[in-house]
């Protein structure tokens, strides 16, 4: 009798364990895929870096098109997606970061990094007068964008009412985040749990078996 229950618990341990290693793997394979991603998002920009500068030297540089043919261009990231117009607007403030500084080339004479700074920053202005939400989802943006149109026209009433639907989509925004950061606090201990009790009762069962 006692072999039976203990037969029984070691199934239900080896079980309960399979499941929590299937979900640890599970987020492993996302993890790596969201740092092969990173990876290739950071090979992206420093390609972009390069080709801007270079294109700064030679004056091939002048227009907002030239800039987003060049972003196009790195073949890595897609022009399509709603949100590249923030991914480049913050490209483009890295970039002025490390050229003020000059961490990307020391030999630029100091002239040359003021109007270069200049041009950029007037590229930043007009893709953020284009696309001014484009870095939120879509249901954000959308909301803010009928804020923005509503106020123009002084309807108070639908600004009130976008409002309330912001802060109901943030609410549910954070809703989500609290039950995702619920799920990690306790993916790892379960797991540990998981083998101890495993290695417990596959001792036991030694045991069991071996009077």
């Amino acid at each position: 009798m006692d072999n039976v229950i203990i037969n029984i618990l070691i199934e239900l341990i080896i079980t309960v364990t399979t499941v929590v290693y299937a979900s640890l793997v599970m987020r492993l394979v996302y993890f790596l895929k969201f740092k092969k991603k990173i990876g290739e998002r950071d090979e992206a920009k420093r390609k972009f870096f390069k080709a801007l500068l270079e294109g700064l030297k030679i004056g091939a540089i002048n227009t907002i098109d030239d800039i987003e043919n060049v972003y196009k261009g790195i073949g890595v990231l897609s022009a399509e997606d709603l949100s590249y117009r923030y991914r480049l607007s913050r490209w483009l403030r890295e970039f002025m970061v490390a050229l003020i500084s000059k961490e990307i080339d020391k030999s630029i004479e100091d002239k040359m990094l003021i109007e270069w700074k200049e041009k950029i920053s007037s590229f930043i202005q007009k893709i953020e007068e284009v696309s001014p939400y484009s870095d939120l989802p879509d249901i954000e943006r959308s909301i803010l964008t009928d804020i923005s149109t509503y106020l123009e026209n002084n309807d108070k009433n639908a600004v009130k009412r976008k409002l309330s639907e912001l802060a109901s989509i943030i609410q549910a925004r954070y809703d989500d985040l609290n039950k995702i950061r619920s799920t990690n606090k306790w993916a790892v201990p379960l797991a540990v749990v998981g083998m101890i009790l495993t290695v417990v009762f596959g001792l036991l069962s030694i045991i069991g078996r071996n009077p």
